[in-house]
């Protein structure tokens, strides 16, 4: 394991929109396991109500397994769905038909049972706790774009996130300065947002997506711009081996950034990860610092020399 943790220097001040950033992000995940405990809980507490043994025999053909999660897994897959109409006469035309029943007989009665079920679910069940959070690609919003990057998958998708933004985000921040932070931030983000709309309407298959990956990479981006040279302090464990070093900015951008950029070309399937988010938040990072932070980069240059003037000093 190799994580980034912080810049090998004093920062001038404490970096507060950075904190801020990550304690928003920690609160809103934590609102979002609430609510996901909450939703799970109705979900199955609407499965588990009583059913007649047809009813649970449809909704384990169409689930295709025999066991409790057959009507949890098709209410959550035609929920989900882009229109839930479309997919429940798709599920009733290829089912087989019925004991009893014609083909047509069988795939009006399922039709009717699966409509009944989801109407009587959304009254039950609370809405995905993740719908109005995450970013739809085929919406095109500027807001979610933003707000989807304070939300997150998991705990270890949030915990890296959070341990990557503050090695490289809380130096920026204390570089460039709180307005300029802020504008880079929304800059970085709405680029994320759109080429990863970009890239799904060119697939043909648009996605929700949440996190704070795309940012966290349009810093690694700025970092390594304004100071290429500077070095980020990198913790690592291999097997019985732990220790710490300093690697320069750019080195990581190249294997951070540039392995995004292998990735998003070399493989067709990324899994649940946006490497599309990742790889232009990157780009945007590094674009916005070429823009408009140019002066500053040589002011940086002098300030690189200082601190590494000092770092080779006896006794340092």
């Amino acid at each position: 394991m190799f994580i980034p943790v912080k810049a090998d220097f004093k920062l001038a001040r404490f970096p507060y929109l950075t904190v801020l950033v990550c304690v928003s992000c920690l609160g809103v995940f934590l609102k979002q396991v609430s609510d996901w405990e909450a939703y799970e809980t109705a979900m199955f507490d609407f499965c588990d109500a009583p059913r007649s043994n047809l009813k649970r025999m449809i909704f384990q053909d169409i689930a295709g397994e025999d066991n409790a999660m057959a009507c949890v897994e098709v209410v959550y897959w035609i929920a989900e769905s882009e229109n839930e109409k479309e997919t429940i006469a798709e599920i009733a035309a290829e089912i087989e038909p019925l004991t009893g029943l014609t083909q047509e007989d069988s795939k009006i009665y399922v039709a009717n049972m699966l409509t009944d079920e989801l109407r009587n679910y959304h009254i039950k069940v609370p809405e995905n706790p993740d719908d109005g959070l995450a970013y739809e690609t085929d919406s095109w919003n500027p807001v979610t774009m933003l707000t989807s990057t304070f939300a997150h998958g998991s705990w270890s998708h949030i915990i890296f996130n959070l341990i990557f933004f503050i090695a490289f985000a809380a130096a920026v921040e204390v570089l460039i300065g709180s307005f300029a932070y802020v504008s880079a931030f929304v800059v970085i983000g709405l680029a994320a947002g759109i080429f990863s709309s970009f890239s799904a309407m060119a697939s043909g298959a648009h996605f929700s997506t949440v996190g704070l990956s795309g940012v966290v990479t349009g810093m690694i981006g700025m970092f390594a711009f304004l100071l290429p040279h500077g070095r980020i302090r990198c913790y690592y464990w291999f097997v019985i081996f732990i220790g710490s070093v300093a690697v320069p900015a750019w080195a990581l951008a190249l294997w951070y950034i540039g392995g995004d950029i292998y990735k998003l070309f070399a493989y067709d399937d990324h899994g649940i990860v946006n490497v599309m988010a990742h790889v232009s938040g990157g780009i945007a990072g590094y674009l916005f610092g070429l823009i408009f932070l140019r002066g500053l980069r040589w002011q940086m240059r002098h300030q690189q020399g200082e601190i590494d003037r000092h770092a080779l000093m006896p006794g340092r």
